[in-house]
């Protein structure tokens, strides 16, 4: 199987899973362990009313099977990994003609920033599962983190220059934009070049920033700064689609109550089979921010998903899961 065959598909087309990774006394959660799986059961418990949660569990913890019971829909995989961060090591699956073929990029902890080398070993022990039987599995050298990308489904791809720059700094810009392209068969490139929300790890991944909720509308994340609103509101408006056309944009509010230091960011929502999950950050823009997302995604449901503990280790609920495409087409 060859990528150019393949298409990635947009993040609201039907999901078989959703990969999520449970978390565990001996990494970085360990101080808030109680809190974040209270966060985790909850947020696996609403994504469960809607489709399967495949869960990695560390091999023989049974934390999560004590906390979760067995619910229908639910599937442990056990496999050692340094991290909860899925969306930045699991597979980025394309599908084609009934066929699903899952990317494994080489991941190394955002950079060289934390130890990684379990998580890097994850899909290779997915590839060998029973649940993922069905779907091929490729190897790449190249370093790409699913938070890094957003699929309109059309081959339009979006990213911030300013991460994916930081994640291969010995190659050109063309370079980069080969393999993403080359890869991910991507025909049309969208890039912004912002600098990162404070508090994130990450250089900048779009997931934290811009947002496609169709293929014609990108939400974005409003920044602290009035300045830094603008230039990404401007780089946004900038933008076309293959065929020319600007993008409807719809501005997420900032949830400037919390501290300066939190990467919060409504647009780290999760779509899932009808429903949109929104992270609430016990910030008065919450609730306005749903009201957004539920205008631009009119056919689901909004399931507001508490993200306060989420959020301390600089992350959300969309950085926290991967999905799995159903055999599209």
């Amino acid at each position: 199987m060859h990528p150019v065959e393949f298409r990635l598909p947009a993040e609201w087309e039907r999901q078989g899973a959703l990969l999520l990774a449970w978390p565990f006394a001996g990494g970085d959660w360990h101080d808030v362990l109680d809190g974040i799986q209270t966060e985790y059961a909850a947020l696996i418990g609403t994504v469960l009313k809607y489709q399967r949660v495949v869960l990695l569990v560390q091999p023989g913890n049974r934390d999560a099977r004590a906390r979760l019971g067995a619910p229908s829909g639910l599937e442990f995989v056990e496999a050692p990994y340094n991290d909860t961060w899925c969306r930045d090591y699991g597979p980025i699956t394309l599908c084609h003609a009934g066929q699903r073929l899952a990317l494994d990029f080489h991941f190394n902890g955002w950079g060289g920033r934390f130890e990684a080398r379990r998580d890097n070993r994850v899909n290779t022990l997915l590839a060998r599962h029973e649940l993922f039987s069905g779907i091929a599995f490729r190897q790449s050298l190249f370093e790409l983190e699913g938070g890094a990308i957003e699929s309109d489904g059309r081959g339009g791809l979006l990213v911030n220059r300013h991460c994916v720059r930081a994640r291969a700094p010995h190659l050109e810009d063309a370079e980069v934009d080969f393999e993403l392209k080359s890869w991910l068969n991507i025909d049309h490139l969208l890039e912004i070049d912002v600098p990162p929300l404070a508090g994130d790890d990450t250089d900048g991944h779009i997931d934290t920033l811009a947002r496609f909720t169709d293929a014609n509308t990108i939400v974005f994340q409003a920044r602290r700064e009035d300045d830094a609103t603008r230039a990404l509101n401007g780089q946004l408006e900038l933008l076309r689609d293959a065929n020319g056309r600007a993008y409807e944009l719809r501005m997420l509010p900032a949830p400037d109550d919390l501290d300066a230091g939190l990467a919060a960011s409504f647009a780290n929502f999760v779509i899932v089979n009808n429903a949109v999950l929104v992270p609430q950050f016990g910030s008065r823009a919450d609730q306005t921010a749903a009201g957004i997302l539920a205008d631009a995604l009119p056919s689901r449901t909004i399931e507001p998903v508490d993200a306060r503990v989420l959020v301390s280790q600089g992350g959300g609920p969309h950085c926290a899961c991967m999905q799995i495409p159903a055999n599209l087409g």
